[in-house]
């Protein structure tokens, strides 16, 4: 994204601010879907919005936009044909940054670790439309729409597993937090590819290749799409960082606590042969009660130690013995 991914170097066209632009509202609608996210996982809106069809759809627009400005920039940057210093820099780049989306996320989320985001997949798909880019626009056209039929043509169980999941013919979809498989995605870099070798020769001659926003608000998307692959990277622990303050300055990360406790307690206390009814009242009691001395029920979840811990299990007793 951006400069990394990808950028239009020089070519007869020149950088085309109209794809800046194009790549920087694309990064707006990925902020907005993660903003969401985010608020969701702290109890801001409610936990099944991110998965909502009409989420689901603009998390699908965001991507194809930019494998499509992918396979568009590829064509504008190497209009006279593959430089392969140019090309294996930038991939380099992508590759890297995906590893460390791999990397970050597992260590965050190991149940649900990015192993072929978008990113991934654009590395990927990058290499697969790099031999198209000298090629007749045709070519790329049909190969994409070939990419983009796949799935529905060949799914089969044989593709399951984690060593071939990945090229997206499977018919289970793992659990990770951003999936973007080979196929389709990798058709929507490639007829992105197409479509601007077939328009390139007009471009070239078109006021469009020259127009540059005049407005701030234009400026800054261009400058952004300039520098998406930076933004793609640090966006997410900002907006993470921010709606992580905004919970515990409002109290919202207080109440997530009280109600996992909560959730958490009474099966836990039947388990160890506690009386059900009697159960939920220590956990009730336990709860109203930390509220009042100001003590984190997130400690009661197995969060710090210390001195509030030992307060909170004196709670934990004294609730104990008056429900027996």
């Amino acid at each position: 994204m951006g400069d990394e991914l990808p950028s239009n170097g020089p070519a007869r066209v020149g950088r085309v601010a109209a794809v800046d632009v194009a790549r920087g509202l694309a990064l707006v609608g990925m902020g907005v879907y993660h903003s969401i996210w985010d608020l969701a996982h702290f109890g801001f809106v409610g936990a099944s919005l991110p998965f909502s069809p009409g989420m689901r759809l603009i998390a699908d627009l965001v991507a194809g936009s930019f494998l499509a400005l992918v396979g568009a920039s590829l064509a504008l940057a190497h209009a006279e044909g593959l430089r392969a210093r140019p090309f294996a820099r930038r991939l380099m780049r992508i590759v890297a940054a995906a590893a460390l989306v791999t990397v970050a996320t597992f260590l965050l989320d190991r149940d649900e670790p990015i192993y072929f985001g978008v990113l991934h997949c654009i590395a990927a798909a990058s290499l697969i439309a790099a031999p198209f880019v000298g090629a007749p626009p045709w070519a790329a056209l049909a190969a994409g729409a070939a990419a983009l039929a796949a799935p529905h043509l060949v799914a089969s169980a044989a593709f399951n597993p984690p060593a071939l999941v990945w090229l997206g013919l499977g018919t289970q979809t793992p659990r990770t937090l951003d999936w973007r498989p080979l196929l389709p995605w990798a058709g929507v870099a490639l007829v992105g590819l197409g479509l601007a070798r077939a328009l390139e020769p007009r471009l070239a001659a078109s006021a469009r290749a020259r127009w540059r926003p005049a407005s701030l608000v234009g400026r800054a998307l261009g400058f952004a799409g300039r520098h998406s692959l930076a933004i793609y990277l640090l966006h997410q622990p900002i907006l993470f960082g921010l709606a992580f303050t905004a919970a515990n300055l409002t109290g919202v990360a207080e109440r997530q606590a009280r109600d996992a406790y909560l959730a958490a307690c009474p099966p836990a206390c039947v388990a160890q042969g506690g009386d059900a009814e009697r159960c939920a009242k220590a956990c009730l009691c336990v709860a109203d009660r930390a509220e009042a001395a100001g003590l984190t029920l997130g400690l009661a979840l197995g969060e710090n130690v210390g001195e509030a811990r030992d307060r909170l299990k004196s709670v934990v007793e004294a609730c104990g013995r008056e429900r027996r």
